[in-house]
């Protein structure tokens, strides 16, 4: 079942990059948020090679059982940063000053470089974490001086009742900044976007990065 899923998705993606005239191949992130050990030892036979979890616990307490690229994709709290960056590839939910900051300290102290994507609120939800438009600018002139973080691009959660400009401005948004920002620790290489009821829509707006979970293990 989790390999004909995850062959599905695969397929509709395919699909919806014909259709579309879309070249970008898309990375697909498996979201194994509370799986059982069982369904996690299928992923490696199904050749799957990123795969997220929503909280530092439990991607430290199954990291061994997790195949390929690990990433990070919940709301990561200041006093578990140290967890996060021993454990985490890529941590795609960075919002904040503070936060990238932190990260960059524990870096300094472990001697290494963290991969993240910043995190958007572009519908400006106040029940949801990510950073409003207007202080963005200032997250990445920020992270610009932190040498041990890189950024590789954006991330956003879409609204429940999701209408299809918040993709296009996340889509616009990308790739103003791919155009404009020149900065050695940030490279716009993936918008994250779109998950298990929405991945479609997201990819057919450009996402070349999606989260997929739910679809995959129902």
């Amino acid at each position: 079942m989790i390999q004909a899923q995850i062959k599905s998705v695969h397929s509709s993606v395919e699909q919806i990059c014909r259709t579309n005239g879309i070249g970008q191949s898309v990375r697909l992130v498996v979201v194994t948020k509370n799986q059982p050990p069982e369904a996690l030892r299928v992923l490696a036979d199904c050749h799957v090679t990123d795969v997220a979890e929503n909280r530092v616990q439990a991607l430290a307490a199954r990291y061994d059982l997790l195949p390929g690229t690990k990433h990070l994709i919940g709301h990561l709290q200041t006093n578990k940063v140290r967890t996060a960056v021993r454990f985490a590839d890529l941590i795609q939910s960075v919002d904040s000053v503070h936060l990238a900051e932190e990260l960059a300290h524990c870096c300094r102290m472990a001697q290494m470089r963290q991969d993240i994507l910043v995190q958007v609120n572009i519908a400006r939800e106040e029940t949801k974490y990510g950073i409003f438009l207007e202080h963005l600018p200032e997250l990445l002139s920020r992270i610009g001086q932190l040498p041990e973080l890189r950024v590789l691009g954006l991330m956003a959660i879409m609204p429940v009742d999701t209408r299809e400009d918040y993709y296009r401005k996340m889509y616009e948004l990308y790739c103003n900044l791919s155009e404009t920002v020149s900065d050695e620790n940030i490279c716009m290489k993936y918008l994250s976007m779109g998950m298990s009821k929405d991945f479609p829509l997201a990819v057919q707006y450009g996402a070349n990065m999606i989260r997929v979970g739910s679809y995959i293990f129902q």
